[in-house]
């Protein structure tokens, strides 16, 4: 059996149920990453899908797993280009029998795996990307609460505990390689990472498996963890947050593997409201995943999921003048040019963002995702989308959206104005 095993958002060898099913049904296996044309194409607000920040990074940790595959004795085949063209020279080329990969339940994504079983081929996904599978809800998908609340306190009542991460399959020794591309992508880096929250030019901070789990197990290590819930919206700083978010976002990481290193640290320490927080965040996060299995396509219209009457105006003015950093509030400004000059804010200054060029400027909220998908390092589809259009109220929040305001916002978070210092440059 002649089988492609193709890497999407799932860029790992530990705990891959996909990967090991491929290798355990596979005598000759073909590592194939693609970074579809797509990402870079230009989206309906004129600027490109992708920025280099988080093309950096990715391609940072493509280079590590290339060096973890190796050790096995394997090779990452990377190409460019776009994805049902590649795959049917690969699969004509080498005569494949199956594709195996990790199933994203998001638009554009599906409409790939459809491509793919045209080809004749057998394409066996799986998801995988949250830290609750569906099977264990204890309710259909069709029937998934409509308010987060309600959502975690079924969780919380049933009981149901995450998955055991998996480790990676012994046939990784004993598959054949097959070998195709020998072509070595890499993006250099042209911005000054320093001064960033997420600083992907420190060794620490790149993209990468090992580079993920070295700092999962040196936060567990620390003490953060018994003060996430009162350092989390700081708007700066390293140890402000727990930063899962960029190495989670393409895989590097599991989220079971983050709430395993979790459950570990709380019986050797304790547990609390703020280990119960990180909890709580990586339950959002799927709860996002199960949203876009429940709506579909329908998360990225205008009126989002429909479930409020919310109407909505555009400004193109306007916006660029947001994405520019060229508002009328300076602390708007500070956000916006940390954003564009590093590719990470924290969560905090996502919310003011997005509330400020959803409310006070009046413009249509999927520019400014579109805005976040294009600089973001820890772009997540499910994630972003699931938070413009809470943010927006067109989304899931009884409350009809958040409207922030931008001065008690300042005087709460920047106080003495040194992130604006640090952001805005005279």
């Amino acid at each position: 059996m002649k089988s492609i095993y193709w890497f999407r958002n799932d860029l790992r060898l530990e705990d891959n149920a996909a990967l090991n099913s491929a290798l355990n049904n596979s005598d000759h296996i073909l590592f194939v990453h693609i970074d579809d044309d797509m990402n870079d194409a230009e989206c309906e607000w004129q600027f490109s899908r992708r920025g280099q920040h988080r093309k950096i990074f990715m391609y940072q940790g493509l280079e590590e797993l290339q060096l973890n595959l190796k050790s096995y004795g394997h090779h990452l085949n990377r190409f460019v280009g776009k994805t049902n063209l590649i795959f049917q020279e690969l699969i004509n080329r080498h005569h494949i029998n199956s594709v195996y990969c990790e199933s994203i339940n998001a638009f554009e994504e599906q409409a790939q795996e459809r491509l793919i079983k045209e080809l004749g081929v057998n394409l066996y996904s799986y998801y995988q990307s949250s830290m609750y599978m569906p099977h264990q809800l204890p309710f259909d998908i069709k029937d998934l609460p409509d308010v987060f609340t309600h959502f975690r306190k079924n969780i919380e009542t049933t009981g149901i505990v995450p998955e055991e991460p998996i480790a990676l399959s012994g046939q990784i020794k004993n598959t054949i390689p097959i070998l195709d591309s020998k072509t070595n992508l890499t993006q250099e880096l042209t911005e000054d990472y320093s001064q960033s929250s997420f600083p992907i030019s420190d060794k620490k901070f790149k993209g990468g498996e090992r580079t993920a789990q070295l700092h999962i197990d040196q936060y567990f290590q620390s003490d953060y963890p018994n003060s996430y819930k009162y350092s989390r919206n700081n708007l700066m700083g390293i140890e402000c947050s727990t930063k899962f978010s960029p190495w989670l976002s393409l895989g590097f990481i599991s989220a079971n593997q983050i709430y395993s290193a979790l459950k570990r640290y709380e019986q050797r320490n304790s547990a609390n409201d703020s280990t119960y927080w990180i909890y709580f965040e990586l339950l959002w996060r799927d709860y996002f995943r199960f949203l876009f299995m429940k709506y579909g396509k329908i998360f990225f219209y205008k009126n989002g999921l429909g479930l409020s009457n919310k109407s909505f105006q555009h400004n193109e003015e306007k916006f660029n003048e947001w994405k520019n950093g060229k508002t009328p509030s300076s602390f708007i400004n500070a956000g916006i040019s940390e954003l564009n000059q590093t590719g990470f804010i924290s969560n905090r200054m996502r919310q003011i963002l997005a509330s400020y060029l959803v409310n006070e400027l009046a413009c249509d909220w999927r520019a400014g995702a579109a805005w976040f998908e294009h600089q973001l390092i820890d772009y997540d589809v499910y994630s972003n989308y699931g938070n413009w259009s809470y943010i927006a109220g067109v989304g899931t929040d009884p409350r009809g959206g958040r409207h922030f305001n931008v001065d008690k916002q300042k005087n709460t978070y920047d106080p003495d104005g040194s992130y604006e210092k640090e952001w805005i440059k005279l």
